[in-house]
Parts: structure tokens; sequence; C-alpha cells
């Protein structure tokens, strides 16, 4: 049970610090978000690595990698590029982060 409240507040956290970097703009910090992400990935591992199979945990070790590499991310918030980029979505993504949050899901 602690592993579970370690990570929901982890998770909590990344997903706030995520929210804050898309509404101040130039505030994004990608090693920062590398590493909240590599936390909540860790303990995500070991809360669900003796539940499912070898080829799921292999699945969140690639989605895992993407995130560490921080090219999405930067992609992400690219602020100079909000027509054509990732970062088109970033308002979708932190509405959805933000309901989450005031749903107490996260």
């Amino acid at each position: 049970m602690i592993l579970f409240s370690e990570f929901k507040a982890k998770y909590k956290t990344a997903a706030l610090t995520f929210i804050s970097f898309s509404e101040v703009n130039y505030t994004y910090d990608r090693e920062l978000l590398v590493d909240y992400f590599g936390c909540v990935f860790d303990l995500l591992r070991g809360l669900i690595k003796r539940h499912i199979s070898p080829k799921s945990l292999d699945r969140l070790d690639i989605v895992q990698e993407v995130m560490k590499d921080g090219t999405m991310l930067d992609a992400l918030f690219d602020y100079d590029d909000i027509e054509n980029g990732l970062s088109r979505h970033l308002s979708v993504i932190c509405c959805k982060l933000k309901n989450l949050i005031d749903d107490e899901k996260i």
C-alpha cells in the first residue's frame, strides 16, 4: 500500500508540474519532467510487475524510453511551433489531467 501511495503522490506531482509548464510559457524544464516520469515509471513497474506478462512490461519499458529521451516532451512544449507540432495537443492533454485531478482520480 505504501508503494501505491508513493506512486499516486509522485504521479500527481508530475501531472501538476506538466500543467504548470503548459500554463506559464518558457518555464518548461526537460530534465525535471524526465526525472519525474522516470520515478513514476519505476514505481508503476514495481506495482504491476507481478500482475502482467513480461511482454507487457517490455511495452511499458518502450514508453518509458520515449519519455526518458525527452524529444517528445520538447515537441509538446515547443512554444514556437504551436500550429504544426505536437504542442497543439498540449492544451487537450492538460485539460484531461486537470479533470482527473479535480475528480480526485490522480
